[in-house]
């Protein structure tokens, strides 16, 4: 499968991402890939394949195309991602992650979250977005 269209791209990253979480779970998870896109649809591709932006797209994604192992096994599973990525692209559903472009799981803690806000919980996944001003703290009296 060649990850070109906006729509196959947010399809399989909502199912490698989100396929065990809550459908606002995996709607959430589209909006925050559609976010660092700016909402263009013409870069949800670039975002979804950026190296290590994704965790499951470090050993499934090679030179643009998800390798075998990496394609949707599950039916049902990507059928709902599927049209969880067509109604967010054709903008029916509102950004209730209030802009946010980063997101981890419960179980971890990863460093970024103090340069960011917390915006929501959903299922087993916390959404944030950069906080402009605890950034330019972070580089305050840094020299260049």
């Amino acid at each position: 499968m060649i990850l070109a269209t906006a729509a196959l791209c947010l399809a399989i990253n909502i199912f490698h991402e989100s396929r065990g979480e809550p459908v606002m779970g995996q709607y959430a998870v589209a909006l925050v890939t559609l976010n660092r896109a700016g909402g263009d649809h013409d870069k949800v591709c670039e975002v979804v394949k950026a190296r290590k932006q994704f965790s499951w797209t470090t050993g499934l994604v090679k030179s643009g195309k998800v390798v075998p192992k990496g394609l949707p096994r599950d039916e049902d599973a990507w059928n709902k991602a599927q049209i969880i990525a067509n109604v967010t692209l054709s903008g029916r559903m509102r950004d209730f992650t209030k802009g946010s472009t980063f997101y981890h799981a419960t179980r971890v803690r990863p460093y970024w979250t103090s340069a960011m806000v917390m915006t929501k919980q959903v299922g087993r996944h916390i959404f944030y977005r950069q906080d402009r001003y605890v950034i330019a703290d972070l580089y305050k009296g840094r020299k260049s």
